[in-house]
């Protein structure tokens, strides 16, 4: 039995349908009931801050999907760390408390040697907290996911599309490395039947190193577009915040932090990501293609 955090979310949405496919029971976790109407799909209602809530909905459970962080308003940093810490101790304490085999989690990509933002200095607790648990644990690091829902690339988009004259500011020469969203998953799935993945992280993305001017540039050429990049001095986050969050499908607070986040260097650590899973993530520019042929067939 496998337990699914974060089940109608962007990477949580994804894994489910793959997971289906596969003929695996699959319970999802949810603040509300739900009629999967699917008979390997079921749901449980329960909250990663309610710990009680928990212990009915790991019982039987071999692997925990862990897909949940949280991110508040922009004065409220401190609480939002909080709020993830208590999450994941309420995870781990009941994935002890039910013997729980295993936990399999993505995060976001980090430099040991920078300063990191707020978002992923708690993404960062949430990832060391499961390590130290003493259960089997596979982690996985991204930066730039690529596909159509996620924060991160819808943000990039409505930026590319939507300015025919594009400001970048102080991290315009923050190097990344994206990864297609198709790949990801990938990961997340077939990591199941993989056991050298247990007890390791790997950070995954793409071969190419980008720097976020590049990654905008790229995404331009990509789509046919002509832009323009003029360089201002500064963050401006509150106003970017504000503007991407009227013009982006995401919520202007986690526009916020994600861009305070745009100063942490996000480029993979050297890994056997490819002897063990026998494939390469595909190249930024496929991975804008794959995107835009899966639009144009709906």
């Amino acid at each position: 039995m496998i337990l699914l955090t974060g089940a109608t979310g962007f990477i949580g949405g994804h894994v489910l349908k793959v997971l289906s496919e596969k003929n695996l029971q699959i319970r999802c976790l949810s603040r509300k009931s739900i009629n999967s109407g699917n008979s390997n799909i079921s749901y449980v209602t329960g909250d990663v801050l309610d710990y009680e809530s928990l212990v009915k909905a790991t019982e039987g459970v071999d692997t925990v999907y862990y897909f949940l962080h949280m991110m508040g308003k922009q004065k409220e940093q401190e609480k939002f760390e909080v709020l993830d810490r208590i999450a994941i101790t309420n995870m781990v304490r009941v994935c002890k408390a039910n013997s729980v085999k295993r936990i399999i989690h993505l995060t976001g990509m980090s430099n040991p040697r920078e300063k990191l933002s707020h978002h992923l200095a708690s993404r960062k607790e949430v990832e060391e907290i499961i390590k130290n648990s003493d259960i089997n644990y596979t982690i996985f690091r991204a930066s730039v996911i690529m596909g159509r829902g996620g924060a991160a690339f819808e943000i990039l988009d409505a930026a590319v599309r939507k300015f025919p004259i594009i400001p970048v500011f102080n991290w315009e020469k923050t190097k990344v490395q994206p990864i297609y969203i198709g790949d990801v998953i990938r990961y997340l799935v077939e990591c199941l039947d993989k056991s050298e993945t247990i007890n390791r992280s790997f950070d995954i993305g793409c071969s190419e190193i980008l720097t976020y001017r590049e990654l905008m540039q790229q995404y331009a050429k990509e789509l046919g577009l002509k832009r323009v990049f003029i360089q201002i001095p500064g963050s401006w986050r509150r106003v970017s915040a504000f503007v991407l969050g009227k013009l982006a499908p995401v919520n202007p607070d986690v526009v916020y932090w994600l861009i305070e986040s745009l100063q942490n260097t996000m480029v993979c650590e050297p890994n056997d990501l490819r002897e063990i899973f026998g494939f390469e993530p595909v190249s930024f520019r496929e991975s804008i293609r794959k995107i835009v042929e899966s639009e144009a067939s709906k």
